[in-house]
């Protein structure tokens, strides 16, 4: 058997400048006030790569962007979004069961 590398999920995602994230300010691939898709783009806008955490409970896993204490200390494990595991056999069935597998690379 035969470990593992995960890479956890990641989507670009827009936000706006203000200093608060809002999942409600998604924008991209989508015209702009100000902005073309071939002219100048609205610089107080910028797409950036989100990760996403992999919280894994017996085998049940579920996908959170921003994941606080208690959602980690409820979790059997966790996987930070951004970052890259080394998970065994027993891990990795667990994701590829939950639909997770084109995030693991067997480690020859």
């Amino acid at each position: 058997m035969s470990d593992y590398t995960l890479v956890t999920p990641w989507r670009w995602e827009t936000y706006g400048a203000g200093p608060q994230f809002t999942p409600y300010s998604r924008l991209a691939g989508k015209p702009i006030t100000g902005g073309t898709f071939s002219g100048t783009i609205n610089p107080f806008i910028t797409d950036i790569p989100r990760g996403y955490s992999l919280l894994v409970t017996g085998t049940t896993v579920e996908e959170i962007q921003t994941p606080n204490q208690d959602d980690l200390a409820a979790a059997s494990y966790y996987f930070l979004g951004g970052h890259e595991y080394v998970v065994s056999q027993a891990q990795a069935t667990v994701l590829i069961n939950a639909g997770y597998s084109a995030y693991l690379t067997v480690i020859p």
